[in-house]
């Protein structure tokens, strides 16, 4: 009798234990289930900031990460700054563009509603990670700015950049080394007319008498064409008799013999 009592306790226990097993993976389960629910929310609104970010460098516009906060992308749970901040980590960690000229054909990646289109795609599973290999990330004064390496130059970038920044000197130092540096050819005074600095040439005259007078940038020169043009170099990357005969070539030859 006491050997029958004592079976039925220790299958009792067994049975308990099961059932405490089974409660804990079920815990266990709804968890995770959680979990990628909320990955995934956060994945579809950054892919949306993203798609944002790409659809404005095609548009010439730089995007600053501010702008999220302000638009409707935060998933449910979280508030719009700790959005942007896990968005801005989430590039940080993952391989991005660097903020250089680039180097090949680059292409933008796709929304994430493209890549799945005609896939179906269960709530309960894990959405695929986001490609950012194309995201350019400017640390400024003003905030953080983002620009796809595929769909905006980064000479445009940066001239967007620092006009944000209010920045006429690095803004015109910056344009003239990277000319100078990268074609190679002068900037003729007209260049900056154009968008995104819109300065009249009275205007461009003045900021290269401030970058002058500053004493920190001697590699920054100034030439006339034989027609009176001004145009600007770096002896970084030109020398003096090749800002002038390249001045005179864009300014002047070029112009007759086009």
């Amino acid at each position: 009798m006491m050997q029958e009592e004592s079976s039925e306790l220790i299958d009792g226990a067994h049975a308990d234990d099961a059932v405490t097993a089974q409660d804990a993976t079920q815990a266990q389960d709804a968890v995770e289930l959680e979990r990628i629910h909320a990955e995934n929310k956060f994945i579809r609104a950054m892919d949306e900031a993203l798609t944002d970010v790409r659809q404005r460098s095609y548009e010439g516009k730089l995007t600053k990460s501010s702008r999220w906060r302000k638009l409707a992308l935060t998933p449910e749970g979280m508030d719009a700054r700790t959005f942007e901040e896990q968005v801005l980590m989430f590039i940080e960690t993952h391989d991005h563009a660097e903020d250089t000229p680039a180097i090949g054909k680059l292409v933008a990646p796709k929304p994430l509603s493209v890549q799945l289109e005609g896939t179906e795609v269960s709530d309960d599973e894990p959405l695929p990670e986001l490609d950012v290999s194309d995201i350019v990330l400017i640390y400024g004064k003003k905030g953080i700015y983002l620009y796809s390496k595929a769909l905006m130059s980064h000479s445009f970038a940066h001239a967007l950049y620092q006009t944000s920044e209010n920045n006429a000197v690095a803004t015109f130092v910056d344009v003239v080394r990277s000319e100078s540096k990268t074609y190679p050819r002068p900037v003729a005074v007209g260049t900056f007319m154009n968008p995104p600095y819109l300065w009249a040439n009275s205007k461009t005259l003045e900021v290269y008498e401030q970058v002058k007078k500053s004493g920190s940038f001697d590699d920054i020169h100034m030439v006339r064409t034989s027609m009176g043009e001004p145009y600007f170099y770096s002896t970084l990357y030109l020398s003096d008799a090749q800002g002038k005969s390249l001045a005179e070539w864009y300014g002047v030859e070029k112009r007759l013999n086009p």
